[in-house]
């Protein structure tokens, strides 16, 4: 893997694997840098994915290749316990490499985890809807939201086993967006979304108050059913350690079963918590959407 973390949560910073930057975050102090019984000195640090020990090899001694962290299998002391079940879900762990991700499964019971990850979806849903009507070149009515996360909610996409804070933008938009309505949202003016759509010969688009958007509606009163529609999350790691995390973004007209556009995004590893991190953007945050969340997402209990 190319980032590790120093704390076993998942609002930790990543950071990228190199040997100056484990001096920065470490130095190398206790627990980070242990020696075993023969005298021998490891590195060591935490997985940004599944939260496991990981070792660092490569930062004490030149490699061939760049460092990079593989997980331990086992607790390291003082620093992090070996949690399997994590593992099991872990795009790092090896037999999860290139492997389409099961849309249906959920993490039967909640636990610090998970209530960590919808907690912090819950406080920035603003900057979460920010993300995705950029990535997807759309701007939608506060009810598409609320509508989207409702059915986030209803559907326990938060106990999905591979839900991460780096993918939590792009997860939210995979289980809540999906077979959302398009009609009367904003599409960007010459995005690739907009020039498909107006390929169609029931719609029309009207001006909005966004120089940048306009809003999608229909010619002469003709029914549109034109629906949101995601699949195929996957992920594998590319040679360089990076993980590579892709899921597939349709427009469906359902009157006709043709599918209007289609589109393959790449998740941003680390954007999502660099933007929550960045000092000095506060006055940029949009408190309709969190009160939003804050109506909606009760608190979740650990039992």
């Amino acid at each position: 893997m190319k980032y590790f973390k120093t704390e076993s949560t998942r609002t930790a910073l990543r950071y990228e694997i190199t040997p100056q930057n484990f001096m920065d975050k470490t130095k190398r102090n206790y627990p980070f840098e242990q020696k075993d019984q023969y005298g021998k000195f490891s590195q060591y640090a935490i997985c940004p994915s599944c939260l496991n020990p990981i070792q660092i090899i490569g930062i004490a001694h030149k490699i061939k290749t760049n460092p990079y962290g593989r997980h331990t299998g086992k607790s390291v002391k003082s620093l992090a316990k070996w949690n399997h079940e994590k593992y099991e879900y872990c795009p790092f762990a090896a037999k999860n490499d290139q492997k389409e991700l099961n849309n249906e499964a959920r993490l039967e019971e909640l636990d610090d985890n998970i209530i960590e990850l919808y907690n912090l979806m819950k406080s920035q849903f603003d900057r979460i809807i920010f993300i995705l009507e950029k990535e997807l070149e759309i701007k939608c009515s506060e009810y598409f939201w609320r509508k989207a996360l409702t059915q986030y909610i209803v559907n326990r996409a938060y106990c999905y086993p591979w839900l991460t804070e780096a993918n939590l933008p792009y997860i939210f938009a995979y289980f809540g967006i999906h077979h959302q309505r398009l009609f009367k949202q904003g599409i960007r003016i010459d995005s690739g979304l907009y020039k498909a759509l107006k390929k169609h010969p029931n719609v029309n688009f009207i001006e909005t108050k966004n120089i940048n958007y306009e809003q999608l509606c229909n010619k002469n009163n003709a029914f549109l059913e034109l629906f949101f529609r995601f699949s195929h999350h996957s992920h594998k790691i590319s040679n360089d350690e990076t993980l590579i995390e892709k899921m597939i973004f349709y427009i469906d007209d359902r009157k006709t079963g043709i599918t209007l556009f289609e589109k393959e995004i790449t998740f941003n590893e680390t954007f999502f918590m660099n933007m929550i991190n960045k000092k000095g953007n506060e006055d940029k945050r949009q408190q309709r959407f969190i009160d939003i969340a804050e109506e909606l997402m009760n608190p979740l209990i650990n039992n």
